[in-house]
């Protein structure tokens, strides 16, 4: 099975404050308790990962095996959408599995919070591994 050498997570580090928006967090906080998925939609500059940063951080301690932030605005190609997951996770490789055998493998047993940003240019792909993970 794939194991990773960090337990607590990846998330980035906070490099603004984080002002107002109580409301927003309640909510979110509300909805992580009820429901495996939630998604924050808006436009572009409208502080979605700014948020999901904030939130992935103050709930970070409560996930056994840590919160995790996977980056997708550098990835062009769909097909490497589980490929970007398994590298935030710092998941070794394992020759001739894929990737999203290896996620729903890994992620089946573990208890963690996994923060997927700018996804929007591969939401199909995205959405398409992320219903694959919530079945594992």
């Amino acid at each position: 099975m794939a194991r990773t050498r960090r337990s607590s997570g990846n998330l980035p580090a906070e490099i603004t404050s984080f002002v107002g928006r109580r409301q927003q967090l309640g909510d979110i906080r509300k909805k992580l308790t009820a429901a495996r998925l939630v998604s924050l939609v808006g436009p572009g500059g409208a502080g979605k990962s700014r948020l999901a940063l904030r939130i992935a951080a103050d709930l970070a301690r409560g996930f056994a095996d840590g919160a995790w932030w996977v980056e997708l605005a550098e990835v062009r190609d769909a097909a490497l959408v589980a490929n970007s997951v398994v590298a935030a996770l710092d998941l070794r490789d394992q020759a001739g599995t894929e990737p999203a055998q290896i996620l729903a493998s890994y992620l089946r047993e573990k208890r963690l919070l996994l923060v997927v940003d700018n996804c929007e240019h591969l939401l199909g792909e995205a959405a398409q591994l992320v219903a694959e993970v919530l079945r594992a």
